[in-house]
């Protein structure tokens, strides 16, 4: 049985033990990657596991492996709350941290999570431990910097002095935090067999080649674990949406209580990353990008070379027609439909043919306007009814549009798009509250998306 099938027997039991696992790893695709030097990593949606790494360990492992990468997901690492310029492995250290915190790991998996064994405060979130990471890989590597200085001079402790400087100068602070200040150096990487291989027959070297051999031989270890720690974050970036589908599986086992064998600590974890702030300028720019990739015309280009006949030539048209659907009700402030006009006028200036505004409360209001026009002449009318039905109708009869953006409060009831052709609504609402109360039914609906503006804001 080859490593892809014993994933799929592992999801298959978790399809009655683990619900919320099972659903995360649903809506994952596993990936086959074997220049990966780590048995798994997740990112863009998929899972890329290591066929020969995978081969060599027992399924219980393996089992462990796959949960801590679902944990990874649940948390939203690899999708959101990553720090501007981030060092990739102080971010796969800080998330080995953040769930060896609240999550037992069993023995031999946590023994190739760097960071794991680390002694910091418990209790803090994904971001603090990064800090606190960051902060403390910055002196010492000013430390690993006098380490060889010691090894030249010297005289019998030199390839210890120099194991030293290489526990504290490759990132992973093990060798000074957890105690493992063994005088053989494994510390700096005790998880890893082959990189402990690679580390004593550097040592060996150094004893028939020279101190300085030794030392490199270790350095090289540090490095190695750096390297491997970094391809696991490797995929990460922010992906909203992919937050918003994560979000729906923790609402739904909060819901029916159904945790699996999720304990409560970290269950505790998982519902606090759902009040992490959504970012509306990505939802916006997410939306653009969807409703102008969407505008492909088949060209006769030459066949490509790779692929020949099956892949016709294609141009997609860089600019688009967008309808914006304004509440004028009375429950959206004028404030919040000023700046939502500065925001729409800011993100979509470019790309965007055209760019018109409707006014709508229980029907439609005034005419159709171009966004410039409508800045200065749509004003809260205060009428108190609200239907998204004459917009969605109005939008579904003019194929000239390629998306809608409503601006609203939320509190009327579903609109119905009668067409058979493809849309991209974006729901845009006016504050948070109104966004926890109907963003459900938003998602429901096909092709629906939906963002809020902070009042702060």
């Amino acid at each position: 049985m080859n490593a892809l099938d014993r994933i799929k027997k592992i999801g298959e039991r978790w399809f009655l033990t683990e619900p919320l696992l099972f659903a995360v790893y649903c809506c994952h695709e596993f990936v086959e990657n074997n220049s990966i030097d780590v048995p798994m990593r997740t990112g863009n949606m998929k899972v890329e596991f290591s066929p020969k790494i995978l081969d060599r360990i027992a399924d219980d492992v393996l089992a462990e492996y796959m949960k801590i990468e679902m944990f990874r997901i649940l948390l939203k690492h690899p999708y959101q709350r990553q720090p501007s310029f981030a060092a990739k492995a102080l971010l796969t250290m800080a998330s080995n941290v953040t769930i060896a915190d609240v999550y037992d790991v069993s023995r031999e998996v946590k023994k190739q999570m760097s960071g794991a064994e680390l002694k910091l405060p418990s209790g803090l979130c994904f971001e603090e431990y990064y800090n606190l990471l960051l902060q403390s890989a910055t002196p010492n590597s000013g430390k690993s910097g006098d380490e060889p200085q010691k090894t030249d001079s010297g005289s019998g402790r030199g390839d210890k002095s120099g194991q030293d400087g290489d526990g504290s100068g490759n990132g992973n602070q093990e060798g000074c935090q957890s105690g493992q200040q063994g005088s053989d150096g494994s510390g700096a990487d005790s998880g890893d067999a082959s990189s402990d291989s690679r580390g004593s027959s550097g040592r060996n070297g150094g004893g028939s080649g020279g101190k300085g051999s030794g030392a490199s031989g270790n350095s090289g270890a540090g490095n190695s674990q750096e390297h491997r720690d970094s391809q696991i974050s490797e995929l990460w970036e922010e992906n909203e949406e992919a937050c918003c589908n994560i979000n729906e599986f923790i609402e739904v086992a909060t819901a029916s209580n159904n945790w699996g064998s999720v304990a409560g600590k970290l269950q505790g974890l998982i519902k606090a990353s759902l009040k992490v702030d959504m970012d509306y300028r990505k939802m916006l720019s997410l939306f653009k990008t969807s409703v102008i990739s969407s505008r492909r015309r088949l060209t006769r280009m030459r066949p490509n070379r790779r692929s020949g006949f099956d892949a016709m030539g294609s141009r997609y048209e860089l600019s688009t027609n967008l309808l914006i659907a304004v509440d004028v009700s009375g429950s959206v402030t004028d404030r919040s439909l000023q700046f939502f006009f500065s925001v729409i006028n800011r993100l979509f200036k470019y790309g965007v043919e055209k760019l018109d505004v409707l006014q709508f409360d229980a029907q439609i209001q005034g005419e159709i306007e171009p966004l410039k026009k409508a800045r200065k002449t749509v004003k809260i009318m205060g009428r108190g009814g609200t239907s998204f039905q004459p917009a969605a109708d109005y939008y579904c009869e003019h194929p000239e549009y390629d998306g809608l953006i409503y601006f609203t409060d939320g509190y009327a009831p579903p609109p119905k798009f009668n067409t058979k052709r493809p849309i991209d609504v974006l729901w845009v609402l006016c504050s948070r509250q109104c966004y926890m109360a109907n963003s459900a039914w938003i998602r429901k609906i096909k092709r629906n998306r939906g963002t809020f503006i902070p009042r702060s804001e």
